[in-house]
């Protein structure tokens, strides 16, 4: 067999070990080169062979074996290297963090816990204990001291983990719950060309998180976090819903109907899902308040309710009341989750007092900041009109607290006369403040102009609420003259509204009734009409029957509207058989400064309360009761719970005593 040249060379066997395995006592295997040698890149030479002895005199060979021997290092250093990725790539997945995360990035901050909690006292506990040994005189602690800190760590990772657990990602998407992407884009653009009314009016944060939304969808490099589409399905059908309000013409070569009524089913499809309900997130949180602004829309005050009591409970685990838990978050981060956090508590307040229930968001236990409102012009109007309105609905809140709760009831008449005093004058106070707002650079700045113009509506509506409240001799409920003046202005400031309202647009006047008109509405007219049937007022009469007109041109907008049209009706039928048969409504007595007061015991002269009765007139009005779905004696016993009992009129309604 003939070898080659180089390859006898490669195939020698040599007797001793190289100058440079020697040097380094490491094992020689004795080829030319060795493989020690080969490795490193460097020339092999056997002990006395002429390279060995003549290439490298005098401390040449300590200086070649410190080179070895660093490149030998730097191997075994890349060696760990490649150890450890190995390492990291077989432990389960770690999402890796986003510098300046967008405002609506899922938050991986741990669940809040107050200082009272469990967790938190143990925490402390440790800490005390862990800086007790620090404090010990000898260096280590006794073994007994270790064992029981040892233990007390155990217990504490097992039960307590320093890193919470990622919220579960389900993929929620698949092909046929996304609209076609040209849809999509054409939206997205018109968003950046004009914001639609949805997002600016309710003072929206990212106008553009429709496209962010949408990137990491229709585009997912990682399972889509339960949540994320069903608001992707809100907002698009918000302000899909915006654009084809104003026919817009960018739209018009789609079939945005369809698209509009496709995204609205997949949102309250969503909205009841088991993974809405768990693991809570901002996302969800914000899908949630869509889904309340669209339920107080629909007047469907039971769902609103519900989906207020899901979201303040992410809200509270997420410690989106405390200032402290958004300290450290990213300033768009911290600025959304404070958005939605007021935007909630606002709907919950109103809600609470027309329901006359206590409200989920207790403003002895928060203490979280107002979002900054924005620097341009055109938004800023908004913001501080938000801020206002955070004002009020505190007020609100603070009407059921002080005058309507349990606890409250236990008032004497002095603390009950000053806490309405005080309300009420804090109340106008913040009528004048939102009427300061300079709102002619604002976009959509009609719509501004128009809730300036309910600022009195509103105003002497819940002073209404607040007046109705006053506590009279021998705990009788009655009418104050100041609740009836209230009830008045109410009413006709109405009127003025809907003036203003009645030439807009079929959605504008929506956004009026829905909004405006629906809750607190009803108080004052129920006020005017008890005082019409108990002093046969003509004026309140003929304020009712104005009234009853101008609900008759918006009746069809809504089931609500239907609904509070048909009940005004029949209240004002009923009024105007009793003025017409000179009847009046007994149990209540107008004394001369025009307080209507509990009627006195013909034998002890005491009023232990009120009893009304209303006659029977159903028999005398003009065209009957709309088909009898209301009688005299529904009526009746509405009045007694309302006015008898100090009750909310919203939550008597809803227990069917008018149809």
């Amino acid at each position: 067999m003939t070898l080659t040249a180089n390859a006898g060379v490669k195939k020698s066997f040599r007797a001793r070990a190289c100058e440079n395995c020697r040097l380094r006592k490491i094992r020689c295997d004795k080829e030319s080169p060795c493989s020690s040698c080969s490795t490193l890149g460097i020339a092999c030479s056997a002990i006395g062979s002429p390279s060995a002895s003549q290439s490298q005199p005098g401390p040449q060979p300590r200086a070649a074996l410190n080179q070895y021997e660093h490149k030998i290092d730097l191997i075994q250093e890349q060696l760990l290297s490649l150890q450890r990725t190995v390492q990291d790539l077989a432990r389960p997945p770690v999402p890796a963090p986003t510098p300046n995360p967008p405002s609506y990035q899922v938050s991986s901050t741990p669940a809040f816990e107050g200082q009272s909690s469990f967790n938190s006292e143990t925490r402390l506990a440790r800490d005390a204990a862990y800086s007790a040994v620090a404090g010990l005189q000898s260096d280590r602690p006794s073994e007994d001291v270790s064992a029981a800190l040892a233990s007390l760590k155990h217990s504490l990772d097992k039960h307590n983990p320093a890193q919470p657990q990622a919220a579960k990602k389900v993929t929620e998407s698949s092909e046929d719950q996304l609209l076609p992407v040209a849809f999509v884009v054409a939206v997205v653009k018109k968003i950046k060309a004009q914001p639609p009314f949805c997002l600016v009016s309710h003072a929206w944060r990212d106008y553009l998180q429709i496209e962010s939304l949408c990137q990491s969808i229709y585009f997912p490099a990682d399972p889509i976090p339960a949540g994320s589409l069903t608001l992707l399905h809100g907002l698009l059908y918000f302000v899909v819903r915006d654009y084809l309000h104003e026919d817009d013409p960018d739209l018009a070569k789609f079939d945005a109907s369809t698209y509009c009524k496709f995204c609205e089913d997949w949102f309250s499809a969503g909205l009841k899902s088991y993974e809405m309900m768990i693991d809570p997130t901002l996302e969800k949180i914000q899908a949630l308040l869509l889904g309340v602004i669209k339920a107080q829309e629909e007047s469907n005050i039971q769902l609103c309710w519900t989906y207020l009591a899901l979201a303040f409970n992410m809200c509270q685990t997420m410690g989106l009341h405390r200032r402290s838990t958004l300290q450290h978050e990213s300033l768009a981060l911290a600025e959304t989750k404070r958005h939605v956090f007021w935007s909630l508590y606002t709907v919950d307040k109103h809600i609470s007092l027309n329901l006359g229930v206590t409200s989920h968001f207790q403003d002895h236990d928060i203490d979280a900041d107002l979002f900054t409102p924005s620097d341009k012009e055109q938004q800023r109007p908004w913001d501080l009109m938000t801020f206002v309105i955070v004002e009020f609905s505190r007020l609100q809140g603070q009407v059921y607290d002080r005058l309507y709760s349990t606890s409250a009831s236990n008032a004497s008449a002095t603390e009950r006369s000053d806490t309405i005093e005080r309300l009420s004058s804090d109340l106008m106070a913040v009528r004048d403040k939102l009427l300061a707002i300079d709102v002619r650079q604002g976009l959509y700045s009609d719509s501004l102009h128009g809730m300036a113009a309910c600022a009195d509506f509103i105003t002497y509506s819940i002073l209404t609420i607040i007046h109705r409240a006053q506590t009279r001799p021998s705990n009788a409920m009655a009418i104050s003259t100041e609740c009836f003046d209230a009830a008045t202005l109410a009413l006709q400031s109405h009127l003025k509204c809907f003036a203003y309202f009645r030439d807009r647009k079929i959605h504008k006047q929506a956004e009026y009734v829905n909004w405006i008109l629906l809750y607190p509405s009803f108080t004052p007219f129920v006020i005017v009409f008890t005082h019409a049937i108990t002093t046969a007022s003509p004026d309140s009469l003929s304020l009712l029957h104005e009234t009853v007109s101008s609900l008759n041109l918006i009746k069809r907008l809504s089931r609500a509207s239907l609904h509070l049209y048909e009940i005004c009706t029949a209240f004002v039928k009923t009024a105007q058989a009793l003025l017409d048969s000179r009847q009046t409504l007994t149990g209540l007595e107008q004394h001369h400064d025009g307080l209507l007061l509990a009627s006195a015991d013909a034998d002890t002269g005491d009023r232990q309360g009120l009893s009304i009765s209303l006659p029977d007139v159903t028999g005398t009005m003009e065209g009957g009761m709309d088909g009898g779905w209301m009688s005299s004696a529904g009526i009746e016993m509405f009045l007694n719970d309302f006015i008898g009992s100090n009750r909310s009129a919203m939550g008597i309604l809803g227990e069917g005593y008018l149809g």
